[in-house]
């Protein structure tokens, strides 16, 4: 199997698993418009929230991941198309930066967006989604924080992925990339390389540790969103 072609499968399975995480999100948005189809048809309600159900049948109750939102967070709605705007612009650069690149024969981008973070176009669709999640009229929904959490983790195995493929490419100049250029998040030091190794270097074991981890930090945000003041709509 091809270098491009593997890259192309992984970055449509991430869209695809990313897509339905996300249909909770996007069914806050609109369900002013479709209630009467959904209490049409309660089996369709039940499959756009279908990753939900287990957590609302078995760790929390029903109403805190469907119907509570963050005291005082309306007004971020105000605010959602910037932020969507950005995180699309930031999405957009960072793919128009790589077709570049391909149709000039060169397979590695360190130009551009991708002088100051490894990964331009994962930061703009978690800025964008993030957008997204801040449309809800009602405010920020403590599920639809757990679900761009769970898009935004998709996006890290993503990017883990490709850059074991790129090293096993590119060696020592994608290694030097790496130490020169942070993750994801700009304006910070590459930490590749300058603090010691917690994590497995790559392989299924690399998985693990990563989910572990994006779990141990669902727990801590759990905990969190325990403190913070809420409202439910029913």
């Amino acid at each position: 199997m091809g270098f491009g072609r593997l890259f192309r499968q992984r970055r449509l399975l991430a869209l695809v698993s990313s897509a339905a995480a996300y249909l909770p999100i996007l069914a806050g948005i609109i369900e002013p418009m479709i209630w009467p189809l959904l209490y049409a048809s309660p089996l369709l309600y039940h499959m756009l929230y279908w990753w939900w159900e287990p957590l609302a049948q078995h760790l929390f109750p029903v109403w805190w991941l469907f119907t509570s939102y963050i005291r005082g967070t309306g007004w971020t709605r105000l605010l959602a198309p910037f932020v969507i705007g950005v995180g699309a612009v930031i999405l957009l650069i960072g793919l128009a930066q790589v077709a570049r690149s391909v149709a000039r024969g060169s397979r590695l981008v360190t130009s551009g967006l991708y002088r100051y973070v490894r990964h331009p176009q994962h930061l703009g669709i978690a800025i964008l989604s993030f957008g997204l999640l801040m449309l809800n009229g009602y405010g920020i929904r403590v599920g639809d924080l757990y679900a761009w959490t769970l898009v935004a983790f998709i996006y890290v195995l993503l990017a883990e992925s490709e850059e074991a493929d790129l090293e096993e490419e590119f060696r020592e100049a994608y290694l030097r990339y790496k130490m020169s250029v942070p993750y994801m998040l700009p304006l910070l030091p590459s930490t590749h390389g300058r603090i010691p190794k917690i994590l497995p270097s790559r392989g299924l074991k690399r998985k693990l540790a990563l989910t572990t981890a994006y779990v141990l930090v669902l727990i801590v945000f759990t905990l969190l969103l325990r403190l913070v003041p809420l409202y439910h709509t029913r």
